[in-house]
């Protein structure tokens, strides 16, 4: 595909997840295409290091909190691709490599990240923005945090239906599991 398109960016929430000594981070973000009329969900989820994994995939409980959400749309942030994709074709469904840096302050209401070196099905590699509320500062912020970038799920946009999230059963397994 060539040719440039614009999509919307957003975030819709953080999660911390407690695999005992490790931690690991989980943010959904969705992309939304120009007209408004399609999204596509995605998921950040951070890398732990060979032993981090292994705690976190033979933990019996894990501990998810919350660190950030959306209670409307909030700001939507465009990005213009150079190569044109489509709304799925972000990231692979088997997670493709990026960053997320967290811009968060502990007085802060709100709470900035940013996607980097994600390399897309097209083969551009971009960086882009989006925000969310924060509910508290995770650890750790302010720094590149290395991990993969999961597609989710493509649906229909409704504004109104943001705050729920993706809502197919494999989504809502790939951001509650331990195992990425």
């Amino acid at each position: 595909m060539s040719g440039e398109v614009k999509y919307w960016f957003t975030g819709q929430a953080g999660y911390e997840m407690d695999c005992g000594a490790h931690k690991k981070l989980r943010v959904v973000f969705a992309m939304i295409d120009e007209d408004k009329t399609s999204i596509g969900w995605y998921l950040f989820a951070s890398k732990a290091d060979a032993k981090g994994q292994k705690e976190c995939e033979t933990t019996d409980v894990l501990i998810t909190d919350q660190f950030a959400h959306r209670d409307d749309i909030g700001r939507l942030i465009p990005h213009t691709f150079k190569k044109k994709i489509a709304i799925d074709e972000l990231a692979s469904p088997k997670g493709t490599f990026a960053t997320l840096s967290i811009e968060a302050t502990k007085t802060s209401r709100l709470m900035g990240c940013r996607i980097a070196r994600l390399k897309t099905k097209a083969g551009e590699t971009v960086t882009f923005p989006f925000g969310m509320q924060q509910d508290w500062k995770p650890s750790p912020t302010d720094t590149e945090i290395e991990g993969r970038v999961f597609f989710l799920e493509k649906a229909s946009f409704e504004e109104k239906k943001f705050p729920l999230g993706p809502q197919g059963k494999g989504s809502k397994v790939k951001i509650d599991g331990a195992v990425l």
